[in-house]
């Protein structure tokens, strides 16, 4: 499978601390990667790093072949780049159809076909009864899935979510697991962080293991599982 992104030997720090050490992942196209690892070991930073938040000390971003270490976040949203948060991003007295259709006129400009963007966003997450609702009345389920259709509304190739299953109940999971699987065999490429592996397992095809800074593992996820390091560093034993 040929490469969407490529992170080459990327590093950050934050004054004394080394956030990420020279670490170096592929993303497939068209792959559920899972991004996993201990509180503090780098899965945000990573993300943030790949979205133009952070700007890397050294190292490189490549998408689909173009160096991206230096753009805006904005400039990788137009590129096909766009992620979810762990505090969710919506504005809160905003009706649910104008929080997402500003995200599809950030790209196209077109009203129309933002329009038209805005609703499909809204059908495939389930959100079309809540359209007028504002997000401040909503659950919580119903306001990841508002900052999930924001993201669809930009038309992307790449989304990052990052602990996307955060406060939902099993079944919550289940459902919007569903809806990953339907986009990702629609041929959208997914970075997921997560810290529930269990329901992560199920979903990503492959898993790299971040702790303090550094990829320790990259596998199958039967093949993390039964990692020793990867055990010590969650359990404290082989």
């Amino acid at each position: 499978m040929e490469s969407i992104l490529a992170c080459d030997r990327v590093t950050k720090r934050f004054g004394g601390l080394l956030a990420l050490d020279r670490v170096s992942i592929e993303v497939r196209r068209g792959e559920i990667l899972g991004l996993i690892g201990p509180n503090g070991s780098g899965k945000t930073t990573l993300i943030n790093v790949i979205n133009g938040v952070l700007t890397p000390d050294e190292g490189r971003i490549l998408f689909e072949g173009k160096d991206i270490t230096k753009l805006k976040p904005h400039e990788r949203v137009a590129l096909g780049i766009s992620r979810t948060f762990q505090g969710m991003r919506v504005f809160p007295y905003l009706p649910v159809y104008y929080n997402v259709e500003l995200s599809a006129r950030s790209v196209l400009k077109d009203a129309k076909l933002a329009r038209a963007r805005t609703s499909w966003a809204l059908t495939v997450a389930k959100l079309l009864a809540e359209a007028g609702e504002l997000p401040v009345n909503l659950t919580p389920y119903k306001l990841k899935m508002v900052e999930l259709a924001r993201v669809l509304a930009t038309n992307p190739r790449l989304v990052l979510m990052d602990e996307p299953f955060a406060g939902l109940s099993p079944e919550e999971i289940e459902e919007l697991s569903g809806i990953i699987r339907k986009l990702n065999e629609g041929g959208l490429t997914f970075i997921v962080v997560e810290h529930k592996l269990r329901y992560l397992m199920r979903l990503a095809k492959r898993v790299v293991v971040l702790n303090e800074g550094r990829k320790i593992f990259e596998g199958s996820p039967g093949e993390v599982v039964k990692n020793e390091e990867v055990a010590r560093v969650y359990l404290g034993v082989a």
